[in-house]
């Protein structure tokens, strides 16, 4: 059994660098890392280079395809290199802890065929809110199975699940493409699981452990992350009604976007216009099924 872990990065030289350095450093590394190069510049093949490592790949992809066209691109590029584990990453998002991989390997070695995929973190989806419930701290325990494991908590995929469900749908570009794309997996009969200790490790580490979620009207993030609304609002309007045929959701999100950007004009008349513009055209676009690269994302 081997494994091929994907790293997609963009432009971010330096964060690319710790992110190969924690999965070479792994007790059960990967077989094959792929660097999926969703930028332009020349710093992050030299980085990938200085490692001398055969068993890294570098290929760039010639534009930026956004983290859902990354996470499309690799999936593929790793299932025709033969894995039969594949691994989903990102540059600012490595493993946290050195024996991550081997865990989660064991873990999916030892389950049975209808357990799709692994990670360290994860969460239930509540099917009537059409939200991601957080599993309390007291639960993080042994063995959890989940409806939902980010892409940057050490995804881990069976080839024979992605036969069968597909890669990532790369045409989202940015915005819940691992929400679609788990919601696919679970709509195809598959489990997944994630390991609680591990999860209990990840919050810790992150200091988000004894964490009382609250939820404001007032939308947070500088005025220049504002496009990632725009994505999410987008892509969640389109995968309700497109994937999982749930008007009801895509119309519930309607609402929560005219309650946020109402929020959103109490950090200003700068602020609120940018993000109701934003908002607007994501449900506009949502229901349109625009999708792809139409709003330029901004750097942090």
């Amino acid at each position: 059994m081997t494994i091929g872990a994907f790293i997609v990065t963009y432009s971010r030289p330096k964060m690319l660098q710790t992110s190969i350095g924690e999965l070479l450093a792994q007790t059960r590394p990967p077989d094959e890392i792929l660097v999926v190069d969703n930028g332009q510049t020349e710093e992050t093949a030299r980085v990938v280079a200085g490692f001398s490592n055969p068993m890294i790949r570098y290929e760039r992809t010639g534009s930026n395809l956004g983290s859902a066209g990354g996470f499309e691109y690799g999936t593929r590029r790793i299932l025709e290199l033969g894995h039969d584990f594949i691994v989903f990453g990102d540059d600012d998002n490595p493993p946290r802890a050195r024996n991550v991989y081997e865990k989660l390997i064991k873990l999916l070695e030892r389950s049975e065929p209808s357990v799709a995929a692994v990670g360290a973190v994860g969460a239930r989806w509540n099917e009537s809110k059409g939200e991601l419930v957080r599993f309390r701290d007291q639960a993080l325990d042994g063995v959890l199975e989940v409806d939902f494991i980010g892409s940057g908590h050490d995804f881990i995929i069976r080839r024979q699940a992605v036969e069968e469900v597909g890669p990532p749908d790369g045409s989202l570009f940015f915005g819940y493409p691992d929400l679609q794309y788990c919601l696919r997996i679970r709509k195809a009969g598959f489990k997944m699981l994630v390991d609680g200790e591990l999860m209990r490790h990840y919050r810790k580490r992150s200091k988000r452990d004894n964490l009382e979620i609250r939820k404001s009207v007032i939308p947070r993030g500088p005025q220049s992350s504002v496009w990632r609304n725009y994505y999410t609002t987008r892509n969640y309007i389109y995968m309700m009604r497109k994937n999982f045929d749930r008007p009801d959701l895509a119309r519930r999100e309607v609402f929560k976007a005219s309650v946020r950007t109402l929020g959103a004009w109490m950090r200003g008349v700068r602020y609120g216009a940018t993000f109701t513009r934003h908002q607007l055209k994501g449900v506009i676009d949502g229901y349109r099924g625009i999708r792809g690269m139409t709003v330029q994302p901004m750097p942090k």
